[in-house]
């Protein structure tokens, strides 16, 4: 697989300083990680970068992204993620979100609708489980936590991206990512009771993307965003667990360019 090329950007904000990963060429894509961190330039950014032009910037509180003391919600992280978008001038693009970055996308939605052409959302966290044997981020140690997020979670697609031997920068950003997810998502755990109602504001095409062997936002979360969202579709990844971009990220890449391709304009 050739690599494609990309930059690794800095970008100052009237809210802070961002670390960006940018590169591809076409309509234009923002990304949005969740608790898995940014790992670099990976194989879904690569396969997207394909059909598109990329924008992935690291969460705020993470790395190079500085996070503003007064943002310490999911609706106040999505603030500083517009400071960015109008500092890059960015309009009129789909915003794809997965889980953590799922629910920053769903928030991001319901305060500027009519900015973004299109919702993805992959194994969004954001709205209720409605179930009490979910794995439990802040009770279970990290990288287990994240494992469950593979359909095999001591499967080869885990180990390659999550080797024993993690190196220090590794192991500082699971630290800043789990204070940060339990800053934002502690109580109610890991969703707004506001959400839901809020997604009618967004009235352009959404793409619900779930793995087929989720078992942090199981089939029920998928439904709710369903439900909130007028013209959401839900799409099924085989094979997958709630990290659909990192377990599959080739059928990831894939359905997002299939839905873009029947929605454009």
């Amino acid at each position: 697989m050739d690599a494609l090329t990309f930059s690794t950007d800095r970008v100052t904000t009237a809210l802070g300083a961002w670390e960006v990963l940018h590169g591809g060429t076409g309509k234009r894509l923002l990304f949005l990680h969740g608790e898995e961190g940014q790992r670099g330039w990976l194989t879904h950014h690569q396969k997207l970068a394909e059909r598109f032009t990329v924008l992935a910037p690291t969460i705020p509180g993470v790395g190079g992204s500085v996070r503003p003391a007064w943002a310490e919600s999911v609706p106040a992280l999505a603030k500083c993620y517009l400071a960015l978008l109008d500092q890059l001038k960015w309009d009129n693009c789909t915003l794809v979100g997965a889980s953590l970055g799922g629910w920053i996308a769903a928030e991001l939605a319901t305060l500027e609708p009519k900015r973004f052409d299109a919702l993805v959302l992959a194994g969004a966290q954001g709205l209720p489980t409605g179930a009490y044997d979910v794995p439990d981020l802040f009770l279970t140690p990290y990288r287990r936590y994240i494992s469950f997020g593979y359909a095999e979670p001591e499967g080869a697609a885990f180990s390659a991206a999550w080797p024993e031997a993690s190196t220090e920068e590794a192991a500082e950003q699971d630290l800043e990512i789990t204070e940060l997810a339990a800053l934002v998502g502690f109580k109610p755990y890991m969703h707004d009771r506001a959400l839901s109602g809020a997604l009618q504001r967004f009235a352009n095409p959404a793409l619900l993307l779930w793995g087929d062997q989720d078992r942090l936002t199981p089939p029920p979360v998928a439904q709710a965003y369903k439900a909130a969202l007028s013209k959401a579709q839900l799409t099924t990844i085989p094979h997958a667990g709630h990290y659909v971009h990192l377990d599959q990220p080739a059928a990831f890449a894939a359905a997002i360019t299939r839905f873009m391709e029947g929605n454009a304009p």
